[in-house]
This record gives C-alpha cells, structure tokens and sequence, in this order.
C-alpha cells in the first residue's frame, strides 16, 4: 500500500507541530506496514481554506498523476475544518480511486465527512467568537488594539503578575506636538495639502517614514479613518467597527464595516492628547468642509423608509458582487491566441494598445487593438447555428464517438468479467472461505472493478460532450448576445468571461486596399464547441 502523508498547522507559534505529526503518521503507516512515498506539509496555514495552501494543492496533483492509494494524517481536520472543502476533497478523491485514512477515525467515508466537517466548521465558528470575545475584553480592561499608532509607542514589559503587557501605550512627546499642530492648523482654516506641504518643510517625518499626504489626515468620512478623526487623540479608544470576512473564492480576508450603534467608546485619559472642545470643532469642520457629505445628510433627510431599506439592500448586492469579481485586470478577448496567418506565429501586445507578430516585415505591425475587435467581432458574427450543428455531424466527431462507444462496450465486458469470476470464486469456495491469498484476490478483482466503473463514466461522459445538442438554437442566441455586448464595450468581464473559453484561436489576415491606400484586417475563428454548449448551453 502506498501512502502519502499529510500534516498542517496553523500559526507559528506550533513551530513543531507539523513534524510531530509527520512522525506520529510515519509511526502508524510502519505499524498498518504501508509504504510512505511521498510527505506533504503546510505550516503557518489556517484551516479555514485550501486554495492558498501549497503543500495540499500538491498532495491533489500528486493524487491525480497516480503517486499513492492513501492518504494518511493525524485527523480530518488537518485536511481542512471547511465543510465544503473537506466534502471537495473526498470527492475528488473517491474520483481518483484513493482512500483518507486518519489517526484518530480509521478509513474516511461518507458519515466522518457530514459529521466531523460540521464539528470543525463549528469549531471555527467558535473560535472566532472566543477571539472577538477576547479582544473586546481587553479593550474594556484599557488595552489599545492594533499596532503602532502615531503619537504612541508600545509599552514593554511585565505587569504584576510577572506576565508580559499587551496592548498598553505611551504618549510620544515630539509626536504629540505634532499632532497638536496639524489640529491647530486645521482649525485655523488651512487646506489639507497647505499643511502637507508645511509639515514636509519642517522635516517632520509622515507615520509612514515619507512625506505626509492629505489622506494620511483625513483618511475617509464613512471608516472614520485619518489623524483628524482618531478618537484616541481625545483619549476614547473606538473598536469593534470592522468585521472581517474571507472570500468563498480567493480565501483572502475582506473588511466590512459594522453598523456604528456596534462600536465599543472606552475612555483612557492617560492617553488624551487633544482637548474636548479642539477634537470637537475638527470634527465639525470636517463635516463642513465635505460637500458629499452635506449633499448626503440632506438626501438621506429626504428619503422615506421604503428608499431607504432598497438603497440599503442595493449596497449589500453591490458589496457581494465585488467580492465575487476577482481582484484582476479585465483581459481582451483574444489575450494570448491571436495568430498571425501569414507567419503562424503568435501575435503579442508590444506596447500601449498595439498588437504585432514577431516578423519584422509582416504587415500586422503595430495593429490597433480597435482594428483587431473590430475584425473579431465580425469573424463571430459570422457564426451560425447551422455551424454548431455542422461540427457534431462531422465525420471526425464520428469517428470519435465510435472509438469512445467501442471503449465503453470494451469496460462494460471486463465488468461483467470481474464479476462472473467474482460469483464463480463465490460458488467454489463458499462464503466463508477466510483465507489470506483468498482475500487478497478479492480485493484485487474489487479494485479491478471499480476501476471498470471509473472508466465506463468517463466514456459516457465523453459521449455526451460529442452528442449532437438539443438547444442549439438557445447556445447561439447566448453567444451572439455576448458578441452584442462587446460590441458596446469590448472588455466587458461578462461577456469576455464566457466566451474567451468558447474560441481556441484568432488567425488575423493583414489586406492592402489600393482604393483607401491602407491595411485592413480578417479574422478566422477556431472554436471549442464542446466548451461552448458546456459554458452557454
């Protein structure tokens, strides 16, 4: 049995943990007498997400080039303590034909899944509330959160008890007096780059190290980040008003604002730099002085609850979009496929929106990117339903289909086979046979089998992806509605989305017209119509 170990811990402080338990595993495989082949290891990696997670995405591609039988690790949720991910993960497994094993649960199957995935996804959820829990206790106790905050620099050293302080801080004179200014300044009326500009000449270092910037002062209304709106200056220590969410598709962790009646106000005198009454007036100046935010008072007055409760609902559906969208930038349709018909070879972007074949002397020099839309846009509108249909009726799609019925019928007799010669062993030894070389034959004819099976449904999948489809007409509409959107706005992430998997290539033929004495061009599409009714239909 081959096996392949797993191990994963969480932060740095379990500095040894992923090697205790690799060496826990290697223990259990060489009492089960399985023959380790491979080790994979994250350290430092929540169990939150698998997609950043570089020794688990090896241990998949790994699992899928056929490396292994096992999988072995200390516990599940070494795995992941994400429901769906586990659910992902065995599943991909049980496609591949290799079995989880754990420590602490034996052989994973369908019941450890629904139920240890429920208890680590709870586990999690506890966490988090236990770490939140925390956190607003020690601010309550007069611990600052975060890190270092300019005008203060964190105490070190042992309270009473002996223990190490977290949390505590100490006004910075130097510091303090220029925060003193920048208030002073801005009361007095002075624009925010003004002062920038005076803070700079004085040699007065921003919190950054550089020079100081307006948004370094004011930072934005609706967070009430900036230097002028930190309540700490007052000696009032805001928390608890972001949360924070991971992104189901990137794993990466997004702020989200609380609702302002959540906020946590406790007051720390000791740390009070700006009097009431200066904190104050900035305050209201800085209100003043926003005309969006005068223009949104006097909205938000106007508005009745039926408006209010739809712009509300509008941002939450806006927020969602925006963490599904990825953080990229929207690429051309034909990023990375265009050819050149004259050369065959690759076309690239060489500089602003200028695409050019490799070929010094080629006429697709230096081609717009608009002439190329344009020449693609028209090369799809070309396309018919009666195309789509044309390719399945092919005789090369044919010829696949039979090679693949030809296959399926081919696994369908060695899975009768298997099991004929499983009955007839049945019938010959009786049921109770209990003999080790007996056993072991038929775990083998089992093994064989489900093999059998793996390989008839890859066959009929591969059949219904070469089937003629029965919504032709509906993929084309689909098609040349997104054509239509380009159209409008050639980089529309949609549109570009779906159909950039539709099309495997772009060839672009450059033609002189004598008449208007210039170059124009025509494209010839090379399209992936499996893809297109899997991604369209």
């Amino acid at each position: 049995m081959r096996v392949a170990i797993y191990a994963r811990h969480s932060t740095d402080r379990q500095a040894t943990s992923s090697h205790d338990q690799i060496t826990r595993c290697q223990a259990y495989c060489t009492a089960k007498d399985y023959q380790v082949t491979d080790i994979y290891h994250d350290e430092a990696f929540s169990g939150a997400m698998m997609e950043n997670r570089p020794g688990i995405v090896s241990l998949l591609m790994a699992a899928f080039d056929n490396r292994f039988d096992r999988i072995v690790c200390e516990d599940l949720s070494r795995i992941s303590r994400d429901q769906a991910d586990v659910a992902h993960f065995f599943k991909k497994m049980v496609f591949v034909g290799i079995e989880v094993e754990t420590i602490s649960e034996g052989v994973i199957n369908e019941l450890h899944i629904g139920l240890k995935g429920t208890m680590n996804a709870l586990y999690l959820k506890d966490l988090s509330d236990k770490t939140h829990r925390g956190m607003v206790a020690a601010v309550l106790r007069g611990s600052v959160p975060g890190g270092r905050t300019y005008g203060y620099e964190i105490v070190r050293g042992l309270d009473e008890k002996g223990e190490l302080l977290h949390g505590k801080r100490k006004v910075v004179p130097d510091e303090a007096e220029t925060i003193r200014k920048i208030f002073a300044m801005y009361l007095n009326g002075e624009k925010l780059r003004h002062i920038c500009n005076t803070l700079d000449r004085m040699g007065i270092a921003a919190p950054s190290g550089g020079k100081w910037a307006p948004t370094t002062l004011v930072g934005t209304r609706v967070r009430k980040t900036g230097l002028l709106r930190n309540t700490l200056y007052r000696g009032i220590v805001t928390f608890n008003r972001m949360q924070y969410r991971k992104n189901p598709e990137t794993g990466k962790k997004l702020s989200v604002m609380r609702p302002e009646s959540e906020w946590i106000h406790v007051p720390i005198p000791e740390l009070q730099i700006i009097d009431d009454a200066t904190f104050d007036a900035v305050q209201a100046m800085l209100d003043e002085r926003s005309s969006k935010a005068a223009e949104y008072r006097a909205t938000v007055k106007l508005r009745d609850p039926v408006e209010t409760d739809t712009i509300a609902k509008s941002r939450i559906r806006d927020w969602r979009e925006r963490q599904i969208k990825t953080g990229g930038k929207v690429f051309a349709l034909f990023a990375g496929r265009l050819k050149c018909a004259h050369h065959n070879i690759r076309m690239g972007a060489h500089w602003a929106d200028r695409y050019a074949c490799r070929h010094h002397q080629c006429a697709n020099r230096a081609v717009r990117y608009a002439d190329l839309m344009e020449a693609v846009l028209a090369a799809a509108l070309r396309l018919k339903p009666e195309d789509i249909a044309a390719y399945y009726q092919s005789d090369k799609i044919e010829r696949k289909r039979q090679r693949h019925v030809r296959h399926l019928e081919k696994s369908h007799r060695k899975l009768k086979d298997l099991r004929s010669r499983a009955e007839h062993a049945l019938s010959t030894f009786g049921v109770g046979s209990d003999t080790s070389e007996l056993k072991a034959w038929f775990e083998d004819n089992t093994e064989q089998m489900r093999i059998a099976r793996l390989d008839i449904d890859r066959e009929k999948r591969a059949l219904a992806e070469l089937s003629p489809p029965a919504n032709i007409q509906k993929i084309h509409a689909h098609f040349a509605k997104n054509i239509e959107k380009l159209r409008v706005w050639s980089r529309d992430p949609e549109a570009v989305t779906q159909l950039r998997n539709t099309m495997k290539s772009y060839i672009i033929t450059a033609h002189w017209d004598p008449d208007g004495k210039r170059w124009y061009r025509t494209c010839e599409i090379e399209y992936d119509f499996p893809a297109m009714v899997r991604i369209l239909g």
